[in-house]
């Protein structure tokens, strides 16, 4: 079978809880090691001029009542119900279809010559029969759908592309060469193996809010071994910000640094060869929604309602993972309270920022409210006029347990699966972790649609 030119990088992305649960499924519709098939539709979206991402909206595994034949040879899905889910899925919601399907045995599988006739003819047929002409993907796996082959077919059936397929929380790059010249600063992190360090070197982070907690988890996160970051804040080093921000100096706030300039050097100090560092300061409203979309982790870390929202949309829109962080302090009884807070949202939906209520909408349309009904809503006291109280320490102790919960969804030994929401609470020490499956709903205008 011919292969296709590989100007354009095809890749699949399927949420983890989506993927346990139809792999789940796929395994239960087997009684006697038969062959059995399952279906994703999928959204497309370029990411870049040579990057095109594949994203399930959907999935389907057949009960056994819906197939003509199924034997450990083979299988024939019943034409009714086939047809039922192409005029639902790709001509009434324009989607691209996933076939994924098994082959008896436990050895790495490869497609076969029936596999390549017939799906040669179906990617003709899609391309024929849909105005939209859907894309066809097919994927094959072991009998106990753990290794795979996937693969992207052009719409005449003539030529397929092999394709990678990501159901984890972070992409498995082709492994890089490592400049060991730097390899000695690691040492003593060898504990959590080679490829870990790997993976961190090829990390490309978006940083949204460059202030107290994000310089802090800059430092942090780029000491552990990331060297790929976007920056994204439209302010202004100022004096106030001299007290909780590494690095900074008097001569810096009196030139008005961009606080983005000031972190750039900052990673640059760490790794004055290697690292790749854009600084953009502008809100990220005004930023470019595919260079956020091509990153592998976006991080929110400011005090601001609607740019946590934006972050939360970008990455629904775009299945990116997100962690949120922030502080508060208030004083109740003389006595002060201090909490801080990091939220990670489960990967394709299931519960977000909004519906789990770290973000005010109210606060959110507020801020994004012209100037003019800004200054109204200050003056009716429904905006503060003074930035958040804040302390250097408890920002610290916000942006390293954010790196170290990353650190933990990097390695496997912290399972994210369903989300995460840990609040800590200062002086009584105590760490609050939210039961998530409260948080988890089917209704919220801005995630609920992603669940499956």
């Amino acid at each position: 079978m011919k292969s296709q030119q590989k100007s354009l990088t095809f890749s699949l992305h399927i949420p983890p809880q989506m993927w346990q649960s139809f792999r789940q499924s796929m395994l239960s519709a087997r009684t006697n090691n038969e062959e059995v098939i399952g279906f994703f539709f999928c959204q497309r979206q370029q990411v870049s001029k040579s990057q095109i991402r594949y994203l399930p909206q959907n999935w389907i595994v057949p009960d056994s009542d819906c197939y003509e034949r199924q034997s450990t040879q083979g299988l024939v899905l019943k034409q009714d119900f086939h047809l039922y889910l192409l005029k639902t899925y790709l001509d009434g919601q324009k989607l691209h279809i996933v076939h994924v399907h098994t082959h008896a045995g436990l050895a790495s599988p490869n497609f076969s010559s029936i596999d390549d006739r017939h799906e040669s003819q179906y990617a003709q047929f899609l391309s024929a029969y849909f105005p939209s002409k859907p894309r066809l993907i097919s994927g094959v796996f072991d009998e106990l759908l753990e290794r795979s082959q996937f693969r992207i077919w052009d719409r005449k059936g003539e030529s397929c592309q092999q394709i990678q397929c990501y159901h984890s929380w972070f992409e498995q790059k082709p492994s890089l060469s490592v400049d060991r010249q730097t390899d000695s600063r690691f040492l003593r992190q060898q504990v959590f193996g080679e490829s870990f360090q790997k993976q961190l070197g090829q990390l490309n982070v978006t940083l949204i809010g460059c202030g107290g907690i994000g310089a802090i988890f800059a430092e942090l996160f780029g000491r552990l071994g990331v060297k790929h970051w976007h920056f994204i804040d439209p302010d202004r080093l100022e004096t106030v910000n001299l007290n909780r921000m590494p690095g900074t100096t008097p001569r810096m706030a009196q030139q008005k640094w961009y606080k983005v300039h000031y972190l750039k050097g900052l990673i640059k100090r760490i790794y004055p060869q290697g690292s790749h560092v854009k600084a953009v300061p502008k809100a990220i409203e005004d930023c470019g929604e595919r260079e956020i979309a091509r990153s592998d982790l976006m991080v929110v870390a400011t005090d601001n309602h609607h740019s946590r929202q934006i972050a939360q949309d970008l990455a629904l829109k775009y299945m990116r993972p997100l962690i949120c962080l922030g502080t508060h302090i208030e004083i109740k009884d003389r006595i002060p309270r201090m909490y801080c807070r990091i939220t990670v949202p489960p990967l394709g939906g299931g519960w977000c920022l909004m519906c789990g209520n770290i973000i005010n909408l109210q606060q959110a349309a507020l801020e994004a409210a012209p100037s003019e009904i800004q200054h109204l809503a200050i003056g009716a006291g429904y905006l503060e006029d003074i930035n958040d109280p804040a302390v250097f320490w408890l920002n610290g102790i916000c942006a390293s347990t954010g790196v170290g919960i990353i650190h933990g969804m990097i390695n496997g030994f912290l399972d994210v699966e369903k989300g995460l929401d840990w609040i800590y609470h200062f002086p009584s020490s105590d760490w609050l972790k939210t039961d998530v499956r409260y948080l988890t709903t089917t209704d919220c205008y801005f995630c609920g649609c992603k669940q499956n």
